[in-house]
């Protein structure tokens, strides 16, 4: 497995990229306007393409192009637009206001998970003077703030962004983790991904036409 030097540009890079969407992971746990929270989204996965695009120049990977590539065109751009002119001004969804925590409380339990992920994955378990020994911290960080976005939101369309940045986490890892991806495996898992944000788009907008609004507990009522 190669390794990548954090003093190299593109380590320099990596480690500035996986900073930026620790700090929009944080901004969308933050937001309680859906406008905002699909933007902050739509522009992480522009910086993970970036980062992808950054390891796929260092390490000469056609197939971490494509990846980069598709990241950009799909989460970028695609799913925010979608988002936006579905959830927001069609169907009118402006603020998430059934969230299980106040914002004050999940800043600070963001703040501990990311001190948690530093102590778990930092220490003698990475190689030292490696990107991968800064940027993998972040993205278990960037993982954690998307599950605990998903645990203390309530409205489906947010758990579903929350979901997106828990694989931006992950995506963000595996690409500072190794030199190449057997290419199949890794385009399945992304069209899997893709295929399950369309359901979830449908069933939320149906959901959302019958209801005001359409929460965890809304779904929990409707279980027979």
């Amino acid at each position: 497995m190669q390794s990548l030097s954090a003093s190299s540009t593109a380590g320099v890079l990596l480690d500035l990229s996986g900073a930026t969407i620790l700090l929009l992971a944080f901004a969308c746990l933050a937001s309680k306007l859906f406008n905002r929270y699909v933007a902050y989204y739509g522009a992480q996965s522009v910086v993970l393409s970036f980062a992808a695009g950054t390891a796929a120049v260092a390490f000469h990977s056609t197939e971490l192009w494509i990846l980069a590539v598709l990241t950009l065109a799909v989460k970028g751009i695609a799913i925010p637009i979608a988002a936006r002119r579905v959830l927001v001004r069609r169907l009118a969804l402006k603020r998430d206001a059934s969230m299980s925590t106040g914002l004050s409380t999940s800043l600070i339990a963001g703040g501990a998970l990311t001190a948690f992920a530093y102590l778990v994955t930092r220490p003698a378990l990475l190689p030292h003077g490696t990107a991968a020994a800064a940027v993998v911290p972040l993205s278990t960080a960037v993982i954690l703030l998307g599950a605990l976005s998903m645990v203390v939101r309530r409205h489906t369309v947010a758990q579903l962004i929350g979901w997106l940045i828990v694989e931006n986490g992950v995506f963000l890892g595996a690409i500072t983790l190794v030199a190449t991806f057997p290419f199949i495996v890794e385009a399945g898992i992304f069209l899997d991904l893709v295929a399950g944000v369309l359901i979830m788009l449908a069933l939320v907008s149906g959901l959302a036409q019958r209801l005001a609004s359409a929460t965890a507990s809304d779904l929990r009522r409707l279980r027979g």
